[in-house]
């Protein structure tokens, strides 16, 4: 049978450009869909000399009170960083950073439940709380409980006379404003649910507060979906003005901001993680949307759409989500696979400098400050590590 000439170059074309005829493009987001692949053994033996560094650093870097940066938010995010589990052993020296860290850090618990300072309330409650939460010892159990309460009772709704149809409903921010972010609202919402998975491990409650507590927390992911679809650019829930269709975050909502009112990297990891952690189907709409703008955007040389500013934030907000999502290789638009747990880990290792520690050059956000970048590339690496099996390949 011979094979017309623009049958054969139809057949290149699709070879050379298969996403240009719908070949190639990303799958959906399909959970239980895991692959079973490994990570180079040479990068796992690569990432515990880059871990032992900033092993280093930290202990060299921690403050005779036993913080770092003499800041409980930054103090928090080392701890529960220092705290993930890994395939790295930390060691006794840092078990005793860590306690006195915990100690320096216990002293902004405040009879209203908040870990904090005076200012950035939430924030610091939310990244406090985390650390409390992953540490797990009993001893935390009150601290765990009310820095969760007090997280929910910021979450912006009636109580502050706010109902359903404003922009601001059901989101949460620094504290002390009226004016809620994504950034806020996903650490609050994975504060909470850290708490979540330590009280689900302690029975030792009575059985009605437990009850109280689940219909509690029930109404705090009800509201906080409503602010998410405002973050989200899908006009098929989205009922802002401002709305696109591309299925990415953005930081705020209310108004539109040239700068932070079109999806980006960070923003659209951070919602598709808070997604999952409520609980929403990954057949649903948004669940997918969100998956296709990761796919189209994936990179680990810059946040999409922003650049280096949160550089580090970025890098450790996607391993967090995708390691939640339990898929282990994206799929791009030009239909290249990536095994993203590599990429991320090499990434993030050839930035870290000679001393141990990470860093911005671009100050904003305060990743100029060397403890937080590194406690944000530590966190990044050990959620890249998190359930990664190894080989010589």
């Amino acid at each position: 049978m011979k094979i017309k000439l623009p049958t054969i170059f139809l057949i290149i074309c699709i070879i050379l450009y298969p996403t240009s005829f719908g070949i190639g493009e990303s799958a959906p987001f399909k959970p239980g869909a895991k692959r079973k692949l490994t990570v180079n053994l040479s990068l796992r033996y690569e990432s515990e000399h880059t871990l032992q560094a900033a092993y280093a650093y930290l202990l060299a870097a921690q403050e005779s009170n036993g913080s770092w940066n003499n800041d409980p938010a930054i103090t928090s995010l080392v701890l529960y960083g220092l705290t993930l589990e890994s395939p790295i052993r930390s060691g006794d020296k840092i078990d005793k950073a860590i306690e006195k860290g915990f100690a320096y850090v216990k002293k902004y618990v405040n009879p209203d439940g908040g870990i904090y300072a005076e200012k950035y309330k939430n924030y610091t409650t939310a990244v406090c709380l985390l650390a409390f939460s992953e540490a797990g010892k009993p001893e935390y159990k009150s601290i765990i409980d009310n820095a969760k309460e007090f997280l929910i009772s910021f979450q912006l709704d009636e109580g502050e006379y706010i109902t359903p149809k404003h922009p601001y409903y059901g989101g949460i921010g620094y504290g002390g404003d009226d004016r809620p972010d994504l950034s806020n609202t996903q650490l609050a919402l994975e504060a909470i649910k850290s708490a979540e998975i330590y009280e689900a491990k302690d029975k030792s409650g009575p059985a009605k507060k437990a009850e109280k507590d689940k219909s509690e927390r029930e109404e705090y992911w009800r509201k906080a979906l409503v602010f998410l679809s405002r973050t989200q650019n899908l006009k098929s829930i989205n009922d802002m003005p401002y709305a696109t269709d591309d299925g990415g975050f953005i930081y705020e909502t209310g108004h539109y901001n040239d700068e932070r009112s079109h999806s980006y990297g960070s923003m659209t990891y951070a919602g598709m993680k808070s997604l999952l952690f409520a609980g929403v189907d990954p057949n649903d709409i948004r669940i997918q949307k969100a998956y296709a703008w990761i796919c189209r955007n994936y990179t680990v040389e810059e946040n999409p759409g922003f650049g280096t500013v949160s550089l580090y934030y970025y890098l450790m907000t996607a391993t967090k989500c995708l390691a939640v999502m339990g898929e282990e290789v994206i799929t791009d638009s030009q239909g290249i696979r990536h095994f993203w747990r590599e990429d991320f880990l090499k990434k993030i290792i050839s930035l870290q400098h000679e001393d141990g520690y990470w860093v911005n050059a671009n100050g904003r956000y305060w990743e100029n400050i060397k403890d937080l970048a590194t406690a944000y590339a530590m966190i990044g690496m050990k959620f890249a590590l998190k359930d990664s099996k190894w080989s010589e390949r």
